[in-house]
């Protein structure tokens, strides 16, 4: 006895379907597939950046609350906060050029379909509405 909820089972399942007005497909170029792949450039540069800026707050906080026994200690902490600060701002200025390129590659892909669709496209579609069963009514003569 085969199960009914086994996949060998020869009957075939409801489907259900809604009506949906209309469909957009973007056709996507393989450059184009790839560079969303792969995502936005900056964004290990963004993560550098922002590890940095915790580094130098925290170094910034440890400078205004703690009393140093040796003055080196506060000369590297000093240190680490400022190129923090500088290296992190490049990082995010890199990061804020490259950004951009994600956002272009997919108004491209948008831009594609015309937002203007006629009326006649409309019209031409076919007919997905499920029909009324016709009556089947026999004469007899």
């Amino acid at each position: 006895m085969i199960n009914p909820n086994s996949p060998l089972s020869d009957e075939k399942p409801l489907i259900r379907r809604g009506r949906v007005d209309s469909v957009n497909l973007y056709e996507v170029k393989e450059n184009e597939l790839e560079l969303l792949e792969k995502g936005p450039e900056g964004t290990v540069q963004l993560n550098f950046a922002i590890f940095l800026f915790s580094m130098a707050f925290t170094c910034i906080v440890a400078l205004a609350t703690a009393n140093f026994k040796w003055k080196i200690m506060e000369t590297i902490f000093a240190i680490t906060t400022v190129v923090g600060i500088l290296l992190g701002t490049y990082l995010v200025l890199i990061w804020w050029r490259t950004k951009a390129s994600i956002t272009r590659v997919v108004l491209t892909i948008r831009n594609r379909i015309d937002d203007n669709v006629s009326q006649i496209e409309l019209q031409e579609s076919p007919d997905t509405q499920p029909k009324e069963p016709e009556n089947d009514v026999t004469s007899h003569s």
